[in-house]
């Protein structure tokens, strides 16, 4: 439920908790939140700071405020951008139980793609850029290195492809990968099947072989995505605490996260 918030930081603090209450369901879509005079009081802020968080919450699809019908809770299936997804995977166990198995889907899709364009595409600075950090993995680094490696190798993949839209989608997953990392980390392949991955598209992508690029993303997106999955059938779930107040994701980020 709703709590008071600090200073340092009120319209983010209420963005929040609004959030995580609209996401789990508390205010289902056609709701009405409840009044600015209510709700300020509730949370222990001034009006303009939870103005600015119900515009911020606006901005992302969650609610529309409307005068004379105050603020109303939005379908964020409909309306939300691929941002909410970052917030939406330490819910998906009990919320939103067939997220996980669409993010892995849609990662599997945007892998394969990006190979394929980035084979064709990709200039010198960005074969470059691969070569450096497929030899930087190859090193001794620790898995959570490796695991930050990874994630560079498809953003570099990415920028191959010189399409402006995908670097902004993969920019966008960016935050949640880094937040989640130590998590993610455990569910990684191991590091031979990482480095083996690197140098196979490596090599199709230095030959312009694009649907050799694309053969090797999928097959290795493939396969992590029915590891990732057998792990969390096994588990029973995809989410709880670590102990430190952070939540489990045991997903990978849509792009990587093997």
């Amino acid at each position: 439920m709703l709590r008071p918030v600090e200073k340092q930081r009120v319209a983010e603090e209420i963005v929040e908790q609004l959030r995580e209450l609209i996401l789990t369901g508390h205010y289902p879509p056609g709701a009405k939140l409840p009044p600015e005079r209510e709700l300020s009081k509730r949370l222990g802020v001034n009006r303009a700071s939870l103005r600015e968080a119900l515009k911020k919450l606006e901005h992302l699809g969650l609610v529309r405020i409307r005068q004379g019908d105050g603020t109303r809770v939005q379908n964020f299936m409909e309306t939300g951008g691929i941002e909410l997804v970052s917030y939406l995977l330490p819910l998906a166990p009990a919320k939103h139980p067939r997220l996980l198995r669409d993010t892995l889907e849609f990662r599997r899709v945007f892998g394969r793609e990006v190979a394929r364009l980035a084979a064709l595409r990709a200039q010198p600075e960005h074969l470059d850029r691969l070569r450096a950090i497929a030899d930087k993995a190859a090193g001794d680094v620790a898995p959570e290195e490796l695991f930050d490696l990874d994630f560079e190798f498809y953003v570099a993949l990415t920028a191959g492809t010189c399409n402006q839209v995908m670097g902004l989608l993969i920019n966008t997953v960016r935050e949640a990968v880094q937040s989640y990392a130590s998590v993610l980390t455990s569910l990684t392949d191991p590091a031979e099947e990482v480095r083996a991955h690197h140098r196979a598209l490596l090599t199709a992508i230095e030959a312009r072989d694009a649907e050799a690029a694309a053969r090797t993303a999928d097959h290795h997106l493939e396969r992590g995505a029915q590891r990732v999955l057998a792990i969390v059938d096994k588990d029973g779930t995809a989410g709880g605490s670590n102990g430190a107040g952070q939540p489990h994701v045991a997903a990978p980020s849509p792009m990587t996260g093997d």
